[in-house]
């Protein structure tokens, strides 16, 4: 009988209430639990390289990542590790509100982005890595073409930690356009958050870079999708999403006081199809970016669709300014209000609605993972007035946490960055909430903060430019927070604010720029692809057996078999001892008879208890899930006392949900639920016999001693009884006829058949001055019945005997 530590009775129980997964399925995505022991290591991060096509084994890898907050450990057989489809998808990418997917936004189809699996690594050979099982879904590396987008995948190191506790603050290395914007935490135990915080925010999709463009006012600028051109550009930068990327990106430096870097795209990668990385469309969930002149950029999306920018370039006017123009300045104003204040953006672009569209909005599903849209960049063709202007913000992370239980207060944030601010011009689009998930058994998680959160809009105007109504950004979409069944959190997944221009002191508008759309915060998260930790540590039965179930005071030996089997799919149990913990008093060890390996076991070291010892244990075993390994050992009896001896027997190995390096698990297989291993001792069957004689002819009584003369019936009697402490079988009881007699075959009688019954078989015991006791003549012949009786053979009785049991047997003799 499988015992387990009650408390993790209990979190079993929880797991597996809490998702409903098969066999096959976990035995795919199960990797080693407690593998990397318990101190916090973060991921390795590797670009994929070629394709990787669903039902195969074999990944190619492009370059490690190099990053202060990426780990070094190259990846290896054993380990756990993601795959995660980027980038990719279709759509249109024509210069027209059909952009997209005929809205200006989206995409037509998704394709693989953000489709995921976690795999286990068998071999790696140079840049070939080979997984256990056959991939679930294709994934795909290919720069953009003229009319295809990019496609990018990546492959991360996931470390299976035991149990961890963390500390500070953790953050993975931001998306590059290859690697990074994804953090995992795998704990097979518990995670103790300890006041720390998992930090993805602006880590995922990058804002689109902001550059100094050139002016276009008056024009009529309606592009969705034109190319990069420095200040001959038809509007500024889109941001980054799953769609693709464009040529300038976010970065931490300005050129020309813009922070626009190139995104590092590889020669003969446009980054987006045909190179169309400017204006308003918006495409997947990135933000689109403002148009010439001086709009601004959309919000990236995730789950929440992003905010649209705000308007192109006005210029201020109050009331009175408003009412002394001509009809003609007149058409051109766009009325806004400030409060209680009403106010003009006149002449200029005419204060067009031309922003960057929002990113558009995801399904929230838990079958792809998608970092948030980077917010597109405001048009700007000025210097500007502050050092940080006109970028997009770039989008939250991915953050995927499974551990069995999670304790502890902490936060887990994957929010989008804030769009700059414009410099005199117009503003960045804010980045789009990424996504959570947390994979745990049911609880609530009240002391966890957890947040996916657009990032704001830039804002514009005073005190960078005043008098002028310049676009501010769109809000960020909020993002996903996933989670196990029967887990909860307060999540926040708002929507970013749009951004505000402020044209002169004490008036403000948001002129035209939008908030961004509300993610999800309570997605169920049920994908057998990602199992609760629980339903893949080893789930071990340890059973025993006796072939020697009865034993004797006097025996000198007795068998042991001892069984531990890892049922289907669990991961290996590592460092595996099978052990007796205390044989029965006098019983030792004596050899061990056979070891069977079934089902991929392997015996790491073999360990051989030593004779004479009570407490035997063998190992050291390695047990695959489905495995087993049979062990069967003789014991030596030494006068053990009779009883019934019952011996547990236990399992141990290192535990994958261990609170220190060496912690160990055990499994125990407990005797008083099963007799299958029970031994009884008995004292041995005993015997006693006492011979009774009397004459019948002179009316004796029954006596240790008689006689008689010729002529003479004697009656003869034979008590018996078992006083061991078994039963005795198939007893053979004889007596000689005496010499000078005959036997009186029938001598009680005949029966009805007339056959002669020469024996008188009693339950009672004769005693000293009795007469024959009461009981039943059977025949004197050899037949069915227990007795028979003749002059060659004298007496026979053939009978079991429990114990206590016993009689009397008598005959009859006449003297010659």
């Amino acid at each position: 009988m499988q015992q387990f530590p009650a408390i993790r009775r209990a979190v079993l129980a929880a797991l597996c209430a809490s998702l409903s997964l098969n066999t096959v399925a976990v035995s795919v995505t199960c990797g080693q639990p407690g593998r990397d022991g318990t101190t916090y290591s973060a991921n390795t991060y590797y670009a994929g390289s070629g394709a990787a096509t669903a039902g195969t084994r074999r990944v190619t890898l492009g370059a490690i990542r190099s990053d202060s907050r990426a780990a070094s450990t190259p990846v290896g057989p054993g380990d756990l590790i993601l795959i995660i489809q980027m980038q990719g998808g279709t759509f249109n990418s024509v210069n027209s509100a059909a952009y997209g997917n005929g809205t200006g936004r989206g995409a037509l189809d998704q394709g693989q982005a953000g489709r995921y699996e976690f795999a286990v690594v068998t071999d790696v050979n140079g840049a070939d890595l080979t997984v256990r099982d056959p991939l679930q879904f294709s994934y795909a590396a290919a720069p953009a073409t003229t009319t295809a987008a990019r496609q990018t995948f990546q492959v991360v190191r996931v470390p299976q930690h035991a149990s961890l506790t963390l500390s500070g603050t953790i953050r993975p290395p931001v998306w590059n356009g290859q690697t990074g914007g994804v953090l995992i935490l795998d704990a097979a135990g518990t995670l103790n958050m300890g006041g720390a915080t998992v930090d993805a925010s602006a880590a995922g999709f990058r804002g689109g870079g902001g550059f100094l463009g050139g002016v276009l006012s008056g024009r009529n600028v309606q592009d969705y999708a034109s190319v990069y051109a420095g200040t001959a550009s038809r509007g500024a930068m889109k941001g980054e999403g799953y769609a693709g990327t464009p040529t300038l990106v976010r970065g931490d430096t300005n050129t020309n006081g813009y922070t626009g870097t190139p995104s590092g795209l590889a020669a003969g990668d446009p980054g987006y199809p045909g190179g169309l990385t400017v204006s308003r469309g918006a495409p997947g969930n990135a933000g689109g970016g403002g148009i010439q002149h001086n709009s601004a950029g959309g919000g990236g999306g995730n789950v929440g669709q992003g905010g649209g920018g705000g308007y192109s370039f006005g210029q201020y006017r109050t009331q009175a300014q408003y009412d002394a123009l001509t009809a003609a300045a007149k058409a051109t104003c766009r009325s806004l209000t400030s409060g209680a204040t009403t106010y003009y953006s006149c002449q200029g672009d005419g204060s067009r609605d031309v922003g960057g569209l929002g990113g558009a909005g995801l399904p929230a599903t838990p079958s792809r993972l998608f970092a948030g849209g980077g917010g597109g960049a405001g048009d700007s063709n000025n210097p500007p007035q502050n050092p940080s202007v006109s970028s997009g913000g770039a989008g939250g992370g991915v953050i995927l946490i499974r551990a069995a239980q999670i304790t502890g207060t902490g936060g887990v944030l994957t929010n989008g960055q804030a769009g700059e601010p414009a410099g005199v011009d117009a503003a960045g689009g804010g980045g789009a909430g990424g996504t959570a998930v947390i994979i745990t058994a049911p609880s609530a998680l009240t002391g966890v903060q957890v947040e996916a959160r657009g990032g704001a809009g830039g804002n514009s105007g005073r005190p960078l430019g005043g008098n002028e109504t310049q676009g501010p950004g769109g809000g960020g979409g909020g993002g996903a927070v996933m989670l196990a069944t029967g887990v909860t959190v307060t999540a926040n997944v708002s929507g970013g604010a749009a951004g505000l221009n402020t044209p002169v002191d004490g008036v403000t508008n948001t002129y035209g720029s939008q908030s961004g759309a509300g993610g999800v915060g309570q997605v169920a998260y049920e994908n057998e692809g990602a199992p609760l930790p629980g339903l893949c540590i080893p789930e071990l039965t340890v059973t025993k057996a006796t072939t020697t179930p009865t034993r004797f005071t006097n025996s000198a030996d007795a068998t042991y078999t001892l069984n531990v089997m890892n049922a289907a799919g669990r991961s290996d149990a590592q460092q595996f001892t099978l052990r007796d913990p205390a044989l029965p008093t006098g019983f030792s060890f004596a050899r061990t008879v056979n070891v069977t390996l079934t089902g991929g076991a392997t015996r790491t070291a073999p360990n051989e208890p030593a004779a004479g010892s009570t407490t035997p244990e063998w190992g050291t075993f390695t047990l695959p899930g489905g495995s087993s390994v049979t062990v069967t050992f003789d014991t030596t009896l030494s006068g053990p006392a009779p009883g019934t001896y019952q011996n547990a027997a236990q399992g141990v190995y290192l535990d994958p949900q261990r609170t220190t390096e060496t912690g160990a698990a055990t499994v125990s297989y407990d005797p008083a639920g099963s007799a299958d291993e029970d031994v009884t001792v008995y004292a041995p069957p005993a015997v006693t016999l006492q011979k009774w004689v009397r004459n019948v002819t002179r009316d004796g009584t029954f006596d240790t001693r008689g006689g008689g003369q010729p002529g003479d019936i004697l009656e003869y009697c034979i008590t018996y009884r078992n006083t061991g402490g078994y039963p005795a079988t198939q007893v053979k009881l004889r007596d000689a006829i005496p010499p000078n007699s005959d036997p009186l075959t029938g001598g009680y009688g005949l029966n009805a058949t007339t056959e002669p019954l020469g024996v008188w078989l009693s339950p009672d015991t004769v005693t000293a001055g009795s007469l024959t006791p009461a009981g039943t003549p059977l025949t004197a012949a050899a037949d069915g019945d227990a007795a028979s009786l003749s002059a060659a053979g004298g007496l026979l009785l053939t009978s079991d005997l429990t114990v206590g049991a016993g009689g009397s047997v008598c005959f009859r003799t006449r003297i010659y």
